[in-house]
């Protein structure tokens, strides 16, 4: 089992997960409640044979740098493949929350990354999160404060199959009756280890200040810089992020393909699709 290391840098520690691959390395920046060795989709680009580092993005982990965005935390990233003897990086890869840091990445002023992949990414130039209600909870139920007991009351309920269904229920616009049973029985194992995996320590409230809408400008600018090819995957089933970001990267990014999935949920790396996602993801990144 691959542990988590910490890598010292000009601001203080960064956590990563680093897993050795044949293939260059890929950067990969999880989402929301999530830290470096949480699966919230690198094990795709190591099962392709890439060398991954996952990182514990700011506020999440063992990472100690402060509450930096995803801009002052670039040149971080930089130093940690320098310490790494990472030079080759094959792609920047972000899901969720990920992708803002994975975007800045891409655009310059960290190592140089030959591709950008966005996996159901916000926010774009559009406010994140999509509703009032989650803007207005959110820094509330996931604050440091609070965020423990309330994972810890998750990781209760997801371990019956009905409490696992509720909490999946949460992360997808279609009825669970349409893909509840379509699941099989390593999914449901996958879903309840990454709840089980998820806390948001001070890294959610810092995530949440970065998707206002007096940041969308910034925003744009980065997504402009980027001049690498871009992949944007994203489903309209996804009930944690609005499709609508994934059409605006798409739309703002320069050079950008969006690929719609037909995951059922937010967790687009779960479930009967997971072949046809790596076959384009083996297709887009192979070296």
């Amino acid at each position: 089992m691959v542990g988590t290391r910490l890598v010292s840098t000009s601001a203080g520690a960064v956590e990563i997960l680093h897993v050795p691959g044949d293939r260059s390395a890929v950067l990969f920046f999880p989402g929301g409640h999530c830290r470096a060795a949480t699966d919230c989709g690198w094990s795709l680009y190591a099962g392709l044979g890439h060398e991954v580092v996952s990182f514990s993005r700011p506020g999440y982990g063992g990472t100690r740098v402060g509450r930096l965005t995803a801009a002052e935390f670039t040149p971080l990233v930089g130093e940690v493949c320098e310490r790494l003897g990472i030079s080759s990086v094959a792609a920047s890869v972000g899901v969720s929350f990920g992708g803002l840091q994975a975007v800045h990445v891409a655009a310059g002023g960290g190592p140089r990354a030959q591709r950008l992949i966005l996996h159901s990414c916000a926010p774009s130039t559009m406010q994140y999160p999509d509703t009032r209600a989650e803007a207005l909870l959110g820094p509330v139920v996931f604050s440091p404060l609070s965020q423990g007991a309330v994972w810890g009351l998750v990781r209760c309920v997801v371990r019956s199959d009905a409490g696992l269904r509720m909490m999946l229920s949460q992360l997808s616009n279609l009825p669970t009756s349409h893909w509840w049973d379509q699941m099989s029985v390593a999914d449901k194992d996958e879903a309840r280890s990454l709840f089980r995996a998820m806390r948001s320590d001070s890294g959610f409230t810092n995530d949440l200040r970065q998707g206002h809408p007096g940041g969308a400008d910034a925003r744009r600018k980065a997504m402009s810089a980027v001049q690498c090819p871009t992949l944007v995957t994203a489903s309209r089933n996804d009930g944690g992020v609005s499709f609508t970001h994934a059409e605006d990267f798409a739309r703002v990014i320069p050079d950008a393909d969006l690929v719609e999935l037909s995951s059922p949920s937010h967790l687009f790396w779960i479930g009967s699709q997971k072949a046809k996602l790596m076959s384009t993801l083996h297709s887009f990144i192979q070296d």
